[in-house]
């Protein structure tokens, strides 16, 4: 049975919840979903590795104050930092030219962007784009 669910796995895209915890917790998970998972990663992705430029835009900018973040609200000793949008843009444009073509924003849950700005950030964003080109 144990040496199934992988394949059931695979082949259905899910399991019962019973049945997950076996394989979660069974030595077998490693080594069969592993090559099952790989298989699936190849017959999508190929071999080709992708990578995405990180920006961190306002990373220790957040509303909130979870205790076991170091970027919570509460944390006075931190220096806070947010980026401009051409400071943004121009991250882009590096990333552009070393290879990058894709982006991630990362942040906190900033108060400082909304919805709007987000978007209007974004616009430029691919709007900056199409000029590296």
């Amino acid at each position: 049975m144990m040496h199934e669910l992988p394949v059931l796995l695979h082949q259905n895209r899910t399991l019962a919840d019973e049945e997950f915890k076996v394989l979660l917790t069974s030595d077998q998970f490693d080594l069969d979903l592993a090559t099952l998972a790989d298989s699936v990663r190849r017959e999508y992705y190929g071999t080709d590795v992708y990578l995405r430029g990180l920006i961190e835009f306002t990373n220790n900018y957040c509303k909130n104050d979870c205790l076991y973040c170091g970027i919570r609200s509460g944390n006075q000793s931190l220096e806070r930092y947010r980026l401009s949008e051409d400071e943004i843009l121009t991250c882009c444009e590096t990333g552009y030219t070393l290879g990058y073509r894709t982006f991630v924003l990362q942040g906190g849950e900033d108060m400082g962007y909304d919805d709007s700005k987000m978007i209007n950030l974004i616009l430029k964003i691919l709007i900056h784009r199409f000029i590296f080109c």
